[in-house]
């Protein structure tokens, strides 16, 4: 499956919109909003306890610390939390791209309960629309919409946040439902996981991985996609991307070689594969990050 080719902003910016009842009127209200590169960004600072923070990490690795709880956020994970008390993110790796809104308005608390998680981190991925609904978010409150008025920014920002609850909610019940898999089935996913972080470099074939685990290949796809949301396939594919990817920015090997390394045939098959998932090639990866 190709991964949806979107046109990100050409400069980083933050939009803090001032409230009025019109504003908040509306189920949901955007108080602030932003698409950003930061090394350190720290959000909660006024412990504003009837806003919440909704924030879709691009890529790049972040350290998220709040009551003095440290996580780290990989690429498409989503944070959803009070902005009750200060939360700071700092960037681990190199880069660190993100979009973030601070909400507030009288549906707000409710569906932000209905999508809650303990760690307040919910793994969204680059197929769902979650990420479009947060782009055209802080489209609608860009310098490009202006001259529109307020009732249309408000009216369409209300609904783009219900949209990102929803699709959130989805997420997050298909979560519930990977909980309720049996025992045998979950163990079966989590060891050809493992399997896969360990062999990416060799053959990766269904048939493969099925006979190292021990389970037939029919049942096996199925459970996987069940849980991952992705084919074997696809799941392997990304991986090995996500690996040529640390391979390009932190060494000097050749595209020919980091091919070889992460599992690729060939370097043809590599080269599709990495521009259908990053809409760029090796090169121009290597040179942008």
């Amino acid at each position: 499956m190709q991964s949806p080719k979107r046109l990100f902003p050409e400069e980083y910016d933050i939009k803090i919109i001032s409230t009025n009842p019109l504003a908040e009127s509306f189920p949901f209200t955007v108080h602030e909003c932003g698409y950003c590169q930061e090394k350190k960004i720290v959000f909660g600072k006024k412990n504003r306890y009837n806003e919440y923070l909704l924030l879709y990490s691009l890529e790049g690795t972040v350290r998220y610390t709040k009551n003095k709880n440290t996580q780290y956020l990989q690429p498409d994970a989503v944070v959803t939390t009070a902005c009750n008390t200060p939360m700071t993110f700092t960037r681990v790796s190199k880069e660190w791209r993100f979009y973030y809104c601070i909400i507030g308005g009288s549906h707000a608390k409710l569906f932000y309960n209905l999508i809650r998680t303990q760690n307040n981190i919910i793994l969204s991925n680059p197929f769902t629309n979650v990420l479009d609904y947060f782009m055209e978010l802080f489209e609608v409150f860009s310098e490009m919409n202006e001259e529109m008025n307020d009732t249309w920014k408000y009216l369409h920002a209300s609904q783009l946040l219900q949209n990102i609850f929803t699709s959130l909610y989805d997420l997050s019940y298909g979560v519930k439902r990977i909980k309720e898999l049996t025992p045998a089935q979950e163990t079966v996913v989590n060891t050809a996981l493992k399997y896969i972080s360990e062999n990416y470099k060799n053959d990766l074939s269904v048939n493969t991985i099925c006979s190292q685990i021990g389970f037939s290949k029919y049942y096996f796809c199925k459970i996987f996609k069940q849980q991952m949301k992705v084919t074997v396939h696809q799941y392997v594919n990304e991986f090995r991307i996500n690996k040529s990817k640390e391979l390009l920015a932190y060494s000097k090997l050749s595209v020919t070689s980091i091919a070889n390394m992460v599992g690729f045939n060939t370097t043809l098959t590599f080269l599709r594969a990495f521009e259908r998932s990053t809409h760029m090639t090796p090169s121009e990866y290597r040179e942008y990050y």
